[in-house]
C-alpha cells in the first residue's frame, strides 16, 4: 500500500543519510588522529564530528523504535 511504500522510502534516505553521516565521521576521526591540523580547525572537525555523532544516534533510536513497533504488530497477529 501507500504507507508502507513511503515508509519504505524514509526508511532508505535514513539509511543514506546515516552511511554518509558515518563515512564522514571516519574521514574526521582519520584527519584528527594525523595530528597535522591546527587547533583551530581541530575544533571544527571535533565540533562537526558531535553534531554528526548526535545525529547518527538519533536516526539509530528511531530505527529501534520501528522495529519495536513493527515486532509488537507481528506479535499481535
Amino acid at each position: 500500500n501507500a504507507r508502507s511504500l513511503i515508509d519504505e522510502r524514509q526508511f532508505y534516505m535514513a539509511k543514506m543519510n546515516y552511511e554518509k553521516s558515518v563515512a564522514r565521521l571516519e574521514e574526521i576521526a582519520d584527519k584528527l588522529e594525523n595530528g597535522n591540523l591546527s587547533l583551530e580547525e581541530m575544533m571544527k572537525l571535533y565540533e562537526e564530528g558531535t553534531a554528526l555523532v548526535a545525529a547518527c544516534s538519533d536516526t539509530l533510536a528511531k530505527a529501534q523504535l520501528k522495529i519495536s513497533e513493527l515486532s509488537a504488530g507481528t506479535e499481535e497477529a
